[in-house]
């Protein structure tokens, strides 16, 4: 899998989505849909480039960082349990976090298919030799070698 290098944005190109958005879906500035669209305005970021920083960091000014509360949580889980993981309807419900942030409360902490055993002498074993091959790339060896553990769980391990 090819990764595409990860470069900040900048001021300007904040000003270029915003722009943009307005521009292309002036009724849905809240929720803007038409990304590919809103994209072209933008040099060297694509539509999902747009969209996450969109949510992520320019739609909303409130969304909190840090610990989440018992009542985020339970509206997380009756949004996941309403519209599955489209993570960024699922951030509308939950209101105070972005989709980024929801996705990863869900992948980490509130899936209950997440496997929360004790790890054992062989998985330890197992551990050291995935790390061994693949660096700490956390999520690829929970996926490859540890079904049901999270790439946290293998990073704290």
């Amino acid at each position: 899998m090819l990764y595409r290098e990860r470069r900040s944005w900048t001021a300007g190109e904040d000003q270029l989505l915003r722009d943009a958005i307005v521009k292309e879906d002036p009724t849905r500035t809240l929720n803007p849909s038409k990304w590919h669209a809103i994209s072209r305005h933008v040099p060297n970021r694509n539509n999902k480039d747009c969209r996450k920083r969109w949510f992520a960091k320019l739609a909303k000014a409130d969304v909190l960082r840090g610990n989440w509360n018992p009542e985020e949580d339970e509206r997380l889980l009756n949004a996941i349990q309403k519209h599955g993981p489209k993570w960024t309807i699922v951030s509308t419900m939950v209101q105070t976090r972005n989709s980024d942030q929801c996705a990863k409360r869900w992948k980490d902490t509130l899936n209950p298919a997440i496997d929360r055993t004790s790890w054992t002498p062989a998985e330890d074993e197992k551990l050291i030799e995935a790390v061994r091959i693949h660096g700490n790339v956390w999520s690829k060896i929970a996926k490859m070698y540890f079904p049901g553990r999270t790439g946290l769980a293998a990073k704290n391990r």
